[in-house]
């Protein structure tokens, strides 16, 4: 077992944030509700993001903070992660049905942030395709991720196929081990995930209702 820095335990407790507190939003208010919340976190969390890249003086209310807690060294002039995070986020709940919207929101911040702690504290061996990651990591990350699918769907009252949530699971694991900057992959799970879910179920794209 290794240690895991101070500092990239307070980095997940921020990534997992959103996931603990905006699951209730998504599944207990009106939609508009929901958009109003997750658009406004993605427009400051833009307004941060831009700010690093022009150099811009000011303070951008929450992001800044969280900026503060969070960013990585290679963040020190942007912030690319969580503002790709909350304009999928913000997309998704516009575009896709309920179940979509919180499967994505629940295996984007848990299963993401299990993977690193597991796969930094345990290590082992690597992805063959990916240095940077480990196999007990994505398998972390799998089974947290079908957990938090089929709690979704119970919490929503829905029926599921496990062998379903399998794959969707396998899939999200698959595209966070690419070997592509980490901060792509705050589009690339949530977005597939909601997107599978959809093509499975079918639902009205951009209902005015949840």
């Amino acid at each position: 077992m290794k240690g895991i820095p101070r500092r990239e335990l307070v980095r997940k407790g921020w990534h997992v944030l959103p996931g603990i507190l905006g699951a209730p939003i998504i599944v207990f208010t009106p939609k508009w509700v929901t958009l109003l919340v997750v658009w406004g976190f993605a427009f400051l969390y833009t307004l941060q993001h831009l700010k690093l890249r022009r150099g811009w003086r000011f303070t951008v209310p929450v992001a800044d903070l969280s900026y503060r807690q969070m960013a990585r060294e290679d963040e020190a002039d942007n912030y690319l992660g969580s503002f790709l995070f909350w304009v999928t986020m913000a997309m998704i709940c516009s575009i896709f049905p309920k179940i979509a919207a919180l499967s994505a929101l629940w295996v984007s911040t848990f299963g993401d942030c299990f993977n690193a702690i597991v796969g930094r504290a345990v290590g082992g061996p690597r992805i063959p395709w990916n240095g940077r990651k480990t196999i007990i990591g994505s398998v972390t990350m799998f089974v947290v991720s079908l957990v938090m699918l089929v709690f979704a769907h119970r919490v929503l009252g829905m029926q599921y196929s496990l062998p379903f949530l399998g794959l969707v699971a396998m899939i999200a694991v698959f595209l966070e081990s690419l070997p592509i900057p980490s901060a792509y992959d705050e589009f690339t799970v949530p977005f597939s995930t909601a997107l599978l879910l959809w093509l499975a179920y079918g639902g009205e794209l951009l209902g005015v209702t949840w």
